[in-house]
């Protein structure tokens, strides 16, 4: 998919389909209200005939007109003017390339929709809502016939420039689909092993530095809670150092992702129902790569430190048990109730690891509980962290970035459920406070002299079973255009 700036006005353009917003109460937005100036009325007659409403992403099209040299228009509705935000954009702009291969049009003509009201971020939003939206997972499945369709063009009218706001978000967006074809990888394909070669061929491609840790270094490095997850499998557990270090970085931040490959509990097997989708406990990690491929085409100005534990969480002879105490390199000592609370244990690692990086931030992303699923639902991310302004900041901007994220505490009170009868800590504790208990699990594992730490639990958004809003059914890759879009407002 190519994307133009066409800076020409609407009567000198001719093609195949062009796309055109309106607003609830019948408002034409600027391109609609030309086109229907130029028609005689026939668009908002045609509206009229039909009832349109012009909800969100309400989408119709129409033949051209001898004066608007365009096969079909499609209509998309953007719902009340003053409510419009960045994802009710995304939201047109998907519902408009699906209405546009449906009459089988591969060459498109936008409108840029919303952008006398949102300025940049509707630019940014149309073309995420076009990449994003126009994403399926296709690699095994024979093509269907309404698949056939894929989109070669897309050309955005405005005699602005706005070519800058139209390449960041493309480079955000595919670095988003880049994440979600690796977490839809299923684990026979993306092993441990498979993780790391990605990661290197991604140094390769964005000049990053990339140091890899094997069953000899892991020993040595004392990251014992790698070594034990990842010892009941067939496919050996790595630790990834990937790192984008521009000149005169403003900050240096260390970003942690979770990367169980395929995770069926261990010895504490899961049931089927909640095993089938776990190829999406690698989801922290792939955000992590798919982060770092787009802060260096972005060329940011922060020294990234991504760091990947990544393991395949497999019931054998050799797999790690309930009882079993480890011992980490920062002498805490964990007893081990449940082996399918692992996630928190290869974090552990990487936190302290992270630590000796003197980073100004530390985050770590992770599908880590099915408690803040409980708590949050499906499509929010819990947030932890002790500095408010991180968390405020990040949530306003999850807000414009449609990734939606929600505090909740790093509640001392609740300490005493992780407090260990034979050792330090134990990995799980009740049944209540599930992701709380969990966040002050790892915080156990960040050093004193680190600034900030965030831990951000993508349990739920990370991974659908059925479509949502411009996603598909699978990855989101959550929390990646986020993280990205803060980075640049450190």
């Amino acid at each position: 998919m190519e994307f133009k700036l066409v800076a020409k006005d609407i009567l000198e353009l001719s093609g195949e389909a062009l796309v055109v917003g309106v607003y609830e109460e019948k408002e034409l937005g600027i391109l609609a209200k030309k086109v229907d100036d130029n028609m005689n009325a026939l668009l908002s007659d045609f509206l009229k005939d039909i009832h349109f409403k012009a909800k969100e992403a309400q989408c119709v099209f129409m033949p051209g007109h001898k004066d608007i040299k365009f096969k079909d228009v499609i209509i998309v509705g953007l719902g009340k003017k003053e409510k419009l935000k960045p994802d009710t954009i995304r939201k047109a702009a998907k519902a408009s390339i699906d209405k546009a291969k449906e009459i089988f049009h591969r060459e498109i003509y936008f409108e840029p929709l919303g952008y006398e009201i949102l300025g940049e971020k509707a630019i940014e939003a149309l073309v995420e809502g076009i990449v994003i939206g126009d994403y399926k997972f296709k690699k095994y499945k024979k093509d269907d016939e309404e698949e056939k369709v894929e989109i070669s063009e897309i050309n955005i009218i405005s005699k602005e420039n706005i070519s800058e706001y139209i390449n960041r978000a493309y480079i955000v967006s595919k670095a988003a689909n880049f994440t979600r074809d690796i977490v839809n990888e299923p684990g026979n394909v993306i092993t441990p092993e498979k993780i790391v070669e990605i990661a290197q061929e991604l140094s390769k491609e964005c000049d990053l530095e990339c140091e890899v840790f094997d069953y000899p270094i892991l020993l040595d490095r004392q990251m014992n809670g790698i070594l034990a997850v990842g010892g009941g499998s067939e496919n050996p557990p790595f630790f990834i150092h990937i790192s984008y270090k521009p000149k005169n970085p403003k900050k240096r931040i260390v970003i942690i992702g979770k990367g169980v490959t395929f995770d069926s509990g261990g010895l504490d097997i899961k049931p089927p129902k909640h095993m089938k989708t776990m190829k999406c406990d690698k989801a922290g990690a792939c955000a992590v790569l798919g982060i770092l491929k787009a802060a260096s085409q972005l060329k940011l100005d922060i020294e990234i430190h991504g760091l990947i534990s990544t393991v395949e969480n497999m019931p054998s002879g050799k797999a790690f048990r309930p009882d079993d105490i480890l011992v980490f390199k920062n002498g805490k000592s964990v007893e081990i109730l449940n082996t399918d609370a692992e996630g928190r244990l290869i974090l552990a690692d990487a936190l302290i690891y992270g630590s000796e990086l003197n980073p100004d931030i530390m985050i770590d992303i992770a599908t880590l509980t099915g408690a803040s699923m409980v708590a949050l639902g499906r499509f929010c991310s819990a947030i932890f962290t002790e500095n408010h302004d991180l968390s405020h900041n990040i949530i306003k901007i999850g807000d414009e970035t449609g990734e939606k994220f929600w505090p909740l505490p790093l509640d001392q009170d609740l300490k005493e459920e992780i407090k260990g009868e034979f050792s330090d800590i134990k990995n799980v504790g009740s049944s209540y406070g599930g992701a709380i208990t969990a966040a002050l699990f790892l915080k156990e594992f960040v050093d004193e002299k680190v600034k900030d730490w965030i831990h951000l639990d993508i349990a739920g958004p990370a991974f659908l079973e059925k479509p949502w809003k411009y996603y598909c059914e699978g990855a989101t890759a959550t929390p990646v255009r986020t993280i990205l879009k803060w980075l640049t407002t450190l």
